[in-house]
């Protein structure tokens, strides 16, 4: 029997924080979920009586601290990540990036560190769109080469967590992910838009058909999410959730056909539209599998069977599809 926690979740509502309430809901633990208003929270509507739900914007520093001050939670997983911000001449989704997604990090370990009962872990979820250019597999211990902006934000906060550590009475640990998919996934991402297009009949183009993705189920991210909060690990350690394994777009497209049904002349790949990201994403898991005894347990086939029987369920799904909360890779791979 694990011992019951008291657990604090920013971006609850999204896709990974909806998932990871309701996991540790069943592990007995005492949940609370930051959601940002006007979110819907449709993810979480079934949760609604056991989950806690906090409403602010955690760019207000003052509420933050309020927060943390009444939960006084034992973990913390920091999920909260602003959309992918459009490109301009005057730098705009740069200082946007600094003013909200690090600054807010800042805000919430300052707040966590002076909280009369700090927690024991801060968990934050980075990407592998850190490691950019770097050679694959993607390892730990690699020095980053991000090209977006995106990844070059991400890198930053995880340095600055490593640099801040010893300031902190808890450890801090950033769980480097894969590219999740699974049930309540926006149709925004490339998984969901073309198990839904189609079970629609529906043309679709698969831009970049050549591009390799590292694909992790949301069951395996979770799973390893809560053990980072719970196992002993390094200080601000860094930890790849990945499969090791980075299947082109054209056989990801190719299985959700099969799996479908669908008829494979209602998709066509195209030659590449620009670059945006790494055209191959993919990172290694031995960290993860070293610390956590961690390693991913759903094959891709087996997972997008799972979800494309979730999305034959209309009624299940209907709810569900929304904007993402968060920003990762997604045109790259060929959805629009």
């Amino acid at each position: 029997m694990h011992r019951r926690l008291r657990i604090l979740i920013t971006g609850g509502a999204g896709f990974v924080g909806s998932h990871l309430a309701c996991a540790c809901l069943k592990e007995g633990h005492e949940v609370h979920a930051v959601v940002r208003e006007p979110s819907r929270g449709d993810r979480l509507r079934r949760f609604e009586r056991d989950i806690v739900l906090h409403r602010f914007d955690l760019r207000s520093d003052l509420e933050l601290k309020w927060c943390i001050r009444d939960v006084a939670p034992q973990v913390v997983y920091h999920l909260a990540a602003s959309l992918r911000r459009p490109e301009d001449m005057q730098f705009t989704d740069v200082t946007d990036c600094l003013s909200e997604d690090v600054q807010i990090l800042v805000n919430l370990l300052s707040a966590a560190a002076n909280s009369r009962v700090p927690p024991s872990a801060v968990v934050r979820t980075g990407s592998l769109a850190e490691y950019g250019l770097a050679p694959r597999p993607y390892r730990e211990d690699m020095r980053e080469e991000p090209i977006t902006v995106y990844g070059a934000g991400l890198v930053a906060a995880t340095h600055l967590v490593g640099a801040l550590q010893r300031r902190l009475p808890f450890l801090v640990a950033t769980a480097r992910l894969a590219l999740v998919y699974g049930p309540a996934q926006s149709t925004e991402y490339f998984v969901p838009w073309l198990i839904q297009r189609c079970l629609a009949g529906a043309r679709s183009i698969v831009r970049r058909p050549d591009d390799r993705r590292d694909l992790i189920h949301v069951d395996d991210a979770v799973s390893a999410l809560i053990q980072m909060g719970t196992v002993s690990l390094p200080k601000a350690a860094v930890i790849n959730i990945a499969t090791g394994v980075a299947p082109s777009m054209r056989e990801v497209a190719r299985q959700i056909i099969e799996i479908t049904g669908a008829d494979p002349g209602l998709v066509k790949y195209g030659a590449g539209n620009p670059l945006h990201g790494a055209p191959d994403l993919r990172g290694t898991p031995d960290l993860a599998r070293q610390f956590l005894g961690w390693s991913a347990r759903v094959p891709l086939a087996e997972g997008i069977s799972r979800l494309v029987a979730w999305h034959r369920d209309s009624t299940a799904c209907a709810s569900y599809l929304e904007r993402p909360s968060s920003a990762r890779e997604h045109n790259s791979m060929g959805a629009g």
